[in-house]
This record gives C-alpha cells, sequence and structure tokens, in this order.
C-alpha cells in the first residue's frame, strides 16, 4: 500500500516529502513547462529506489538497541577487572578515579564504534542521491536554450529512524498580479512619449541664456525677452503677456 506524498509551496521552490512505500506524485504545475511528465515519472521512482537502499528503519532500531545494551552491560561488567588490575599498581583512591575514566572511556568507545559506520552509510548514500539529482540538472540544461530557466533539484534522506526523502525543486518566480490590463491605454507620463523628439514639458537651458524656455511654441515666462531679442510667437503680434511685469519683487 503506498502512503500519500506530502508537498509544500514556498517563495520558488516545491518541497516534496517522499515516504519509503509512495506513489510517484503528480508533476507540480510551476514546473510543466520545464520538466516533461515522462523525465518526472522515471526520476521520482529512481530517487526512491536510491533512498531505500540507505534508509532501514528496523535494522536502525535494532541496531540502536544493540548499542544502548552494551553501553550498559560492558562497562558494569568490567568494572571490577579495571578496578582489581589497577589496584596492584596504585593506591585504592587513585584506582577508583581510573576505574570510572576508563569506564567512560568504554561508553565512548562503544557510542563510536556503533554510530561511526552508520554515519558513513548515511553519508555514502546522500553523496550519490546528490549525485543523482545534479546529473538531472546538467540533462535539463543540455535539452533547455541559453538562458532558459533550469530547475535546481536538491535531495535529502531520510535520517536516523526517519522513513521520508526531501525532495526540493526550484521553480521561476511568478509575475507580479496588477490590475492594469496588458492593452489598456496608459497616459504618455507613465509610458513615456512615442517620439523620442516629442516636448517633454521640461524647461532646457540654453548656452549664454540667449533664448528663454519653451514649451513647444509657448514661451514659459512671457513672450519676449528685453528689448533685443524679438518676440516669440510666430506672426510678429504679442499674443502673450509677461504675467510679471509691474510686480516689484519683495524679499521676505
Amino acid at each position: 500500500m503506498s502512503t500519500p506524498v506530502i508537498s509544500s509551496r514556498t517563495h520558488g521552490q516545491v518541497v516534496l516529502y517522499l515516504p519509503r512505500k509512495s506513489s510517484v506524485p503528480t508533476l507540480p504545475y510551476e514546473l510543466h513547462k520545464h520538466v516533461s511528465a515522462d523525465a518526472w515519472a522515471v526520476r521520482i521512482p529512481q530517487l526512491i529506489r536510491l533512498s531505500n537502499r540507505y534508509n532501514r528503519p528496523v535494522l536502525e532500531g535494532i541496531w540502536f538497541i544493540l548499542m544502548f545494551i552494551a553501553m550498559l552491560v560492558l562497562p558494569v561488567a568490567l568494572h571490577d577487572i579495571i578496578r582489581r588490575s589497577l589496584k596492584q599498581r596504585m593506591s585504592r583512591d587513585d584506582a577508583q578515579y581510573q576505574t570510572r575514566f576508563v569506564s567512560f572511556a568504554i561508553v565512548i568507545g562503544i557510542v563510536m564504534l556503533f554510530v561511526g559506520p552508520h554515519m558513513a552509510w548515511k553519508f555514502m548514500g546522500q553523496k550519490r542521491a546528490t549525485e543523482l539529482v545534479k546529473r538531472w540538472e546538467t540533462e535539463d540544461a543540455r535539452l533547455r536554450s541559453p538562458g532558459a530557466f533550469i530547475p535546481v533539484w536538491t535531495v535529502k534522506l531520510p535520517g536516523y529512524l526517519s522513513t521520508n526523502t526531501c525532495l526540493a525543486v526550484t521553480t521561476p518566480h511568478a509575475t507580479i498580479p496588477t490590475y492594469f490590463h496588458p492593452a489598456a491605454y496608459m497616459p504618455s507620463w507613465i509610458n513615456g512619449p512615442a517620439d523620442p523628439g516629442a516636448p517633454d514639458g521640461v524647461p532646457a537651458t540654453y548656452q549664454g541664456f540667449q533664448q528663454q524656455p519653451m514649451y513647444g511654441e509657448i514661451p514659459l515666462y512671457g513672450n519676449t525677452n528685453g528689448s533685443t531679442l524679438p518676440p516669440y510667437v510666430g506672426d510678429g503680434t504679442r499674443g502673450y503677456t509677461d504675467e510679471k511685469s509691474g510686480l516689484d519683487e519683495t524679499r521676505v
């Protein structure tokens, strides 16, 4: 009987928790354009089989029980033997102190004896799983065009007395939602003028200040600039007046 796959989604990532006896989960919709359904159907069972070779919950439980028994039995069984051996070389108090130290060292040695091979076994499986998903990334990069999005695969095999393989796959960043329709009309001050030479309303600075700033053919500060310059109206008539004429400047 297959166990359902638990999945979760974060920003830019899909995380799958694959049990030992799980069926192939549905391809996440975020990856439809980046991973084919056939490749997904082949890769997930391949990863589960690899994970199961390095995940033995029953064996790991028995191994843990044996380690716990050895930690309790061996130091107690060897305590008197060690103490009698040390009493022949040193005083009673020193022998008692050294016996406790040796018993503690035996416990540490038992833990290392049982945990060391188990850690090396798990490390070997994690290394092979990482190489497997990196090979998938290489296949995806070879099939995609340059500059296209390539999913990044990350896997973490089950730990001690655990059964779930954690598989994380990156997804492309979603487009920021907007209330504007793509074909909606936008004002010129948002999209900018279609004609690069069109006036933008920003007063230009001219060398020597020989000409007033203009907005198209309309002067920004009146139609004359002293007695030496001609009017700014094309027909020569004074169609505009200086709104500042006749006013005195007063400092505040």
